[in-house]
């Protein structure tokens, strides 16, 4: 009967679907991943600790390419590098 005019006359779907969190959530994931990568390359060598290199050589390199590689998939790279590297508690030299 009245076809033109539906109940409720309020959208069904919210204003601001779901394309907008992406796009909050992706900008969110840049500057994070830049905040990670300016951290990274700011950092001594020396802050750099892996029990497999002990030297940390080339630790830094790999963080930062880890870093600018994990930008297309989801900020693994900035996140693992905020746990591992900046998270971490530095151990007591005895």
């Amino acid at each position: 009967m009245f076809t033109w005019c539906r109940f409720p006359f309020w959208p069904i779907r919210p204003i601001f679907g779901i394309q907008v969190l992406w796009g909050v959530l992706a900008i969110v994931g840049v500057i994070f991943s830049l905040i990670m990568l300016i951290d990274c390359l700011k950092r001594p060598t020396s802050k750099f600790y892996n029990p497999l290199t002990k030297e940390g050589e080339y630790d830094k390199l790999i963080w930062a390419v880890a870093i600018v590689l994990s930008f297309s998939f989801y900020f693994v790279g900035a996140i693992v590098y905020f746990v591992v590297i900046k998270r971490a508690k530095p151990e007591k030299k005895e």
